[in-house]
């Protein structure tokens, strides 16, 4: 039997209640001491359209999916049709067979099959067909060894709110999937089964959350944005409780007026941020130049998302990085951070508002659809370690009127600021090219000083970046370089290698620009097989690294752009690939090169 180590998959149509069970097992599976990560891979439409939600849980700390999945709640063929050949041999698949039976051609020998008219149950003994998840969740319980009263009192908790006869319902629910169970398949055992342990003081959290949490610690308190998936439930987040801590959040007509409001914001002195994806960062393009120019610090989260254009907006990405560094007419200085787990998604953030206003500069939290709108359990954060830094704040009495310089030329390019309203602050703030005081102006000479002074913010910040994560054997020949969400598959891929005899380190990027050059060319080198993982076509973060290191022959590229992220074994594969096929042309049996796709 497997013990405490299962990854749940709920299939159905969107709109039909999958997702509201996967958080529930979530809850579940957290309270057993399990740790978890989920991914919701649904379709962009309120109702209908196949939808699907993995729940991953084991005793060890998992950032992402695993190679397979253990148990399949199909509530329609779709679902089985969709996602039988993602089964692992030897796990099992809980199939609605109210309306339809599954075809022998779609039957797999190697799992095994749980048919149970959830539905036809639902309708007949509880009279609400809608309350088949919750029979669903019931026999899975029953099949896989959940604890019955965290089920029961996770439920409760999720259902109160809307009075005690749905709870009541909801319960003879779970009853009635636990004793189909035992009165069905008494004699056929799942091969999973889960022990509790202490549940501890941990949290389960999704990336957008974390986000959230952390800019309202860093002290921010303006909030303009515009609904756009995955990005939405930071905006939503901020809306409940921004308001409680005294700030405001606008819900603006579109991008453009969401970006330009929080300018203003930031402009009057206050911490203010906007999320988005990837086609509102394109509408936001000209306004990000306006932050540059003007030296006003802003966070703007991306959460990118399948693209071009509409794209795929529910499914993941890493796109966007090219978008963010090179985007805009002109040159401006910026930060893009990239956390790769729902804890660092909080800790960057607060970083993120910190390196604004102390570099006056627009900040950028890249995260994607696998992290952003994932949740995971995660340590409480160290709340006691977040130090709000303003940076160069110029208060009442320290200014003398006339004589203020907004864009004075420094040292580090950094000029002090004064927040408008100080008296003897009064200065000009022209999105055109301009002196130190603010007047317009085309001189040559002050264009490249004052292009010279904002320019060189980047290279005065360099040793206050978060700095790139090194996991697994520092001296390892094989190395890996990814960032953002693909973490948790390439430092589980990691860990495996290893224990396989293929000792491999990984380079988990933090900041993405200004490019860590020398991170990247320490961690290279002496390695003889360099990975770039990525999900793009194009492969735009090794394109950049082939910027700095030249044209590597040990560079290779693994790149997954189909809307889904990365299983551990595709790190796997392709590493062993790539190294075996390395061996056969060392020992003269090939001549050729694989770059795995």
């Amino acid at each position: 039997m497997v013990l405490n180590s299962v990854e749940v998959m709920f299939g159905g149509q969107a709109g039909d209640g999958s997702l509201t069970t996967g958080d529930l097992i979530a809850g579940v599976f957290k309270r057993m001491g399990l740790e978890v990560y989920t991914y919701k891979d649904f379709p962009s439409r309120i109702r209908g359209g196949h939808t699907n939600y993995v729940i991953r849980a084991s005793e060890h700390e998992n950032y992402g999916t695993a190679d397979a999945v253990d148990a399949l709640v199909a509530f329609d063929l779709e679902a089985v049709q969709a996602h039988i050949e993602e089964m692992r041999p030897g796990g099992f698949v809980v199939f609605d067979n109210t309306a339809e039976t599954v075809p022998d051609d779609l039957r797999r020998d190697d799992v095994t099959w749980y048919e149970i008219p959830l539905a036809k149950i639902a309708k007949e003994q509880l009279g609400l067909e809608l309350v088949r998840n919750t029979i669903s969740l019931g026999a899975l319980g029953a099949l896989i060894g959940m604890d019955p009263e965290i089920v029961r009192a996770d439920v409760r908790g999720v259902y109160q709110r809307k009075g005690e006869k749905v709870v009541d319902l909801n319960m003879r629910a779970i009853e009635a999937g636990e004793t189909y169970v035992r009165e069905h398949f008494a004699d056929r055992p799942s091969g999973y089964g889960l022990v509790a342990s202490a549940d501890g003081d941990r949290l389960i959290m999704m990336g957008n959350d974390a986000i959230a949490y952390g800019a309202l610690v860093a002290g921010c308190r303006f909030m303009a944005g515009y609904p756009i998936t995955p990005a939405t439930d930071i905006l939503e987040w901020m809306s409940k409780q921004l308001p409680k801590f005294g700030g405001v959040v606008v819900q603006a007509e579109d991008e453009l007026a969401a970006i330009t409001m929080t300018l203003g914001a930031a402009f009057a002195g206050v911490r203010a941020m906007t999320a988005t994806s990837g086609p509102g960062q394109a509408l936001m393009t000209e306004a990000i130049g306006l932050a540059g120019v003007l030296e006003i610090p802003v966070v703007v989260v991306e959460c990118a998302r399948t693209g071009p254009s509409t794209g795929m907006p529910t499914k993941t990405e890493q796109s966007n990085l090219n978008h963010l560094i090179y985007s805009g007419h002109g040159e401006i200085p910026r930060v893009i951070l990239a956390p790769g787990t729902v804890e660092e998604s909080f800790e960057l953030t607060t970083t993120a508002f910190n390196l604004a206003e102390r570099y006056q500069l627009p900040v950028f939290v890249l995260t994607e659809q696998a992290l952003c709108q994932s949740k995971a359990t995660l340590p409480p954060f160290d709340l006691g370690a977040v130090v709000v830094d303003r940076g160069e704040l110029i208060d009442a009495g320290e200014v003398v009127f006339g004589e203020y310089k907004r864009f004075a030329f420094t040292e580090n390019g950094v000029s002090p600021r004064v927040i408008p309203g100080v008296p003897g602050g009064m200065h000009l703030a022209p999105g055109s090219e301009h002196n130190d005081a603010g007047v317009i102006t085309e001189n040559a000479r002050n264009r490249a000083r004052m292009m010279e002074k904002r320019m060189h913010k980047l290279v005065a910040m360099r040793d206050e970046l978060p700095r790139a994560l090194l996991h697994g054997i520092a001296d390892a020949d094989v190395a890996i370089i990814g960032y953002g969400a693909n973490r948790g598959p390439i430092a589980e891929a990691v860990d495996r290698l290893a224990a396989g005899g293929v000792p491999t380190r990984f380079l988990q990027l933090r900041t993405l620009w200004p490019f860590p050059d020398d991170e990247i060319k320490d961690f290279v080198r002496g390695a003889q097989h360099v990975f770039v993982v990525e999900n793009n076509y194009t492969g735009q973060l090794m394109q950049l690294i082939r910027a700095v290191v030249g044209p590597l022959d040990v560079l290779h590229g693994v790149r997954k752009y189909d809307g889904r992220p990365f299983r551990p074994i595709e790190i796997v594969d392709a590493v062993l690939r790539q190294t075996a096929l390395r061996q056969a042309q060392d020992d003269g049996a090939l001549d050729t090169t694989l770059e795995v796709r």
